[in-house]
């Protein structure tokens, strides 16, 4: 079964729950990250390297919105690990922006039987993928002002890369390559959970995440009971793509005409990750974004076809760690159980949210 965490109240009541509960685990993936690091500096230099990680993440701490900021001390103690490590576990996207190899659509209108949209993703890493696979959590999440929420996520983790709130408003989270760069921004996850817990509508949730200063490249899926749209974003700019004919595709490159001026180079293949070279590249990203479209074709699709299209060897990879379908008219979300990546492979769990 999916693990299920729930935190409400106030910021400091949320993180020490969510701290005392997945202590254990939370310090399981610290140890995860300086193994990995002491790997690529031929076990010389992991705390130097953990040490200069957690300093560069500290110049993200002035761009959390506050009660985040609190969750995070607290979550920290009660884990009994320094909020140095908590930063750093939500702020590494921000920093290496190094996992060029998501994928997501959403499909509505005449596209599906009663016309309500769906949305499902795959999110896919190079590295870590045995701790995040197995520790993947449910997060619901009620907060002591805003919409309640749903996050898909790992033991320490305070923002949203997966996730959906209680007024129905879903968010994949794929990061883009972009050479708007920017370390004084909200960090893209923390900036994704305040807009989830802000906006009650995809539009509300598009505006309020663009209000916020930004850090990175992402395509951003936002998916309602009746809407879809990927809010193409970079350090300081964006631009809103909108289905046509009731299908929107994303994988890991701006597709909007204003945003292809913001294109950055891709990445190279990270030591010691379980991909190809090839699978850090426009050209995979490009060849990803085709096949969804070719195999959603002209026929109605349901959740269990999305489920079908995402698991495509095309599509799924051996980084694939979290892959998730959502109904948000009906508050529900299917969970992939695969026990190794790609987790497409394994069963899907149905969870129904706030009855």
């Amino acid at each position: 079964m999916l693990r299920r965490l729930e935190i409400w109240g106030e910021p400091e009541a949320r993180g020490r729950r969510h701290g005392q509960t997945l202590g254990a685990d939370i310090r399981l993936l610290r140890r995860a990250v300086l193994t990995y690091l002491a790997r690529i500096s031929l076990y010389a230099g992991a705390l130097p390297l953990y040490g200069l990680l957690q300093w560069l993440s500290r110049g993200f701490w002035p761009h959390i919105p506050p009660h985040l900021q609190q969750e995070m001390v607290a979550l920290a103690a009660g884990a009994e690990v320094s909020l140095g490590s908590i930063l750093l576990l939500n702020v590494m996207d921000d920093l290496a922006n190094n996992s060029p190899r998501c994928s997501a659509l959403a499909v509505g209108d005449s596209r599906t039987a009663q016309g309500a949209y769906v949305m499902g993703r795959n999110l896919d890493y190079p590295v870590f993928t045995e701790p995040l696979t197995e520790l993947q959590t449910l997060f619901l999440i009620e907060p002591h002002q805003g919409q309640r929420l749903a996050s898909l996520a790992w033991p320490g983790y305070v923002g949203v890369c997966t996730g959906i709130n209680a007024a129905g408003v879903a968010l994949a989270q794929l990061s883009s390559m972009s050479r708007d760069r920017s370390l004084k921004g909200t960090p893209a996850a923390l900036r994704f959970r305040q807009a989830l817990e802000d906006g009650d509508t995809v539009a509300a949730v598009a505006a309020r995440i663009l209000e916020m200063p930004g850090t990175i490249g992402n395509n951003l899926m936002l998916c309602g009971p009746s809407e879809a749209l990927v809010l193409e974003i970079s350090a300081r700019r964006g631009a809103v793509r909108h289905p046509e004919n009731g299908l929107l595709t994303a994988t890991n490159h701006y597709q909007s005409p204003a945003m292809q001026g913001l294109k950055g180079r891709f990445p190279p293949r990270p030591p010691y990750s379980v991909l190809a070279a090839y699978q850090f590249t426009e050209a995979y990203s490009q060849a990803r974004n085709h096949r969804l479209q070719e195999l959603v074709s002209d026929r109605r699709l349901g959740p269990m076809d999305l489920q079908k299209i995402l698991a495509d060897p095309a599509i799924a990879n051996a980084g694939t760690a979290v892959c998730t379908v959502f109904h948000p008219a009906d508050r529900l979300l299917w969970v992939a159980r695969g026990k190794t990546p790609p987790v497409n492979q394994g069963p899907f769990v149905a969870i129904k949210l706030w009855d």
